[in-house]
């Protein structure tokens, strides 16, 4: 049985319509480009508010907010109302009672006349040091998923993730640069 000649091995492919790119081709790109065109988006999405509003973004570092909170994503907080406690359940942006050159995202646990008590959703107890009004930084007002996972695995100081999400993305975006048709094909 012999094999017609564009099947034989080492046979070079042919387009599937004269000036056509391949389907393989055509797919990958739209996937890369929607892809890169998303995160963009989302990175966007996360600037709006901080430059037009003076709202602060910050990248959760910590799973002690899980699951409303995920490591990686970003959370845009509002500036906190002047003369004004937030209420029991809000999530808020502090000063870290305990490292007080850290800031720290958790849940209002509860009020208290001159200070809050916050816990974090996946801890079982609250945090054992109430924040001071004056600690308070800003209120969780939008969450983006994801979106901060480089600047995240960046400061956690972990190599070989950080280099598999850079190649990743190195890769991502030489995919959604290719063009749709090869130049051979235009001669």
């Amino acid at each position: 049985m012999t094999l017609p000649s564009d099947l034989a091995a080492g046979a070079p492919r042919q387009p599937t319509a004269k000036g056509a790119p391949h389907p393989i081709r055509v797919v990958t790109t739209v996937i890369s480009r929607t892809v890169v065109g998303s995160m963009g988006g989302l990175l966007l999405w996360a600037q709006l508010p901080v430059m037009a509003l003076g709202w602060t973004a910050g990248v959760v570092q910590s799973g002690s907010m899980r699951p409303a909170l995920m490591p990686g994503d970003v959370v845009l907080y509002q500036p906190p109302p002047r003369n004004r406690t937030p209420a029991v359940g809000q999530i808020v942006l502090v000063q870290d009672p305990t490292r007080p050159s850290h800031l720290l995202t958790h849940r209002v646990y509860q009020v208290l006349p001159n200070n809050l008590i916050t816990k974090g959703d996946a801890n079982s107890t609250p945090d054992s040091t109430p924040i001071r009004p004056t600690a308070l930084q800003g209120v969780a007002r939008l969450r983006v998923p994801w979106i901060g996972l480089p600047v995240q695995l960046w400061r956690a100081k972990q190599p070989m993730p950080e280099a598999i999400v850079l190649l990743g993305l190195a890769v991502l975006l030489a995919l959604a640069a290719l063009p749709l048709h090869s130049r051979s094909q235009h001669k």
